[in-house]
């Protein structure tokens, strides 16, 4: 995409996505991932790197420090012990890599809509080939998508704006999974817990009981679990309790308020 595509693109309204996903890993997400993800933080571990205090639930890097977001995730499924886990919008594969390498008894599946994306999983990590598929998951659930025990997004739906895809992504991601949800996203972005209550009061998910928590990683990155069962942890009843403390952004708030206010339920 041009510079003056770019521009024109990032200047249109709120209710376009984020990003063009056809051209995103060229345009941002692997120029991102060389000169800032892989510079700043250890992205793809090697055997050794990783290490998970079960007395603890803490994951440690025994080199480079790895990223917040990543390490909360590793985390909750050491916490959680899934027998399968999949990442929805899995990039360039690099945290489900590390959580196969970490946990090697847990299955680990990962989708992602653009080409370009799975292209970069499959050259970063050939073992994982198998286990991608290209899924868009603001489309219908579809009969043939497999169900894992926790299905995770990680910086995934804060970038879904169009519409109400947002919503179908939210849905489907519960159709996914058997046990357990986990964002790990941008917590201004959506409102997402009032939107999970009102879809799941609505009707619009697989699960006929929910039990929403916050779980924040040793480093402080914040996440939303969605459980089918309850858990010994405090509930999570609105987006106040998962904002309190950040700086509010007017402009993703706003865009949240909209987003919301597109919703019909039930």
């Amino acid at each position: 995409m041009s510079i003056l595509g770019r521009f024109l693109y990032k200047s249109r309204k709120f209710y376009d996505d984020d990003f063009d996903w056809d051209s995103y890993t060229e345009d941002s997400y692997e120029r991102r991932l060389v000169s800032v993800v892989e510079r700043e933080n250890l992205a793809a571990a090697a055997p050794g790197d990783l290490t998970f205090d079960p007395a603890t639930g803490s994951v440690t890097s025994n080199s480079r420090p790895i990223h917040p977001n990543q390490q909360a995730i590793l985390e909750v499924i050491g916490r959680l012990r899934p027998r399968s886990v999949h990442e929805v919008g899995c990039g360039g594969g690099d945290h489900l890599a590390n959580g196969q390498l970490l946990y090697p008894d847990i299955a680990f599946s990962g989708s992602d809509r653009s080409d370009g994306q799975l292209a970069l999983a499959r050259k970063r990590h050939p073992t994982l080939a198998d286990r991608l598929v290209q899924r868009d998951l603001t489309m219908p659930f579809s009969r043939n998508w497999v169900q894992s025990d926790l299905v995770y997004s990680q910086t995934v739906l804060m970038h879904i704006h169009t519409a109400v895809s947002h919503f179908v992504a939210l849905s489907n991601m519960v159709a996914l999974a058997e046990r357990y949800v986990l964002l790990m996203e941008n917590q201004q972005c959506h409102n997402f817990v009032e939107d999970i209550g009102n879809l799941h009061a609505g009707g619009h998910f697989a699960w006929d009981s929910l039990h929403v928590y916050r779980f924040d990683g040793t480093d402080g990155a914040r996440t939303i679990l969605l459980s089918k069962n309850p858990l010994p942890m405090e509930p999570l009843t609105t987006d106040a309790q998962l904002r309190a403390g950040l700086k509010p952004s007017p402009r993703r708030l706003k865009r949240a308020r909209e987003d919301s206010a597109r919703g019909t339920f039930g």
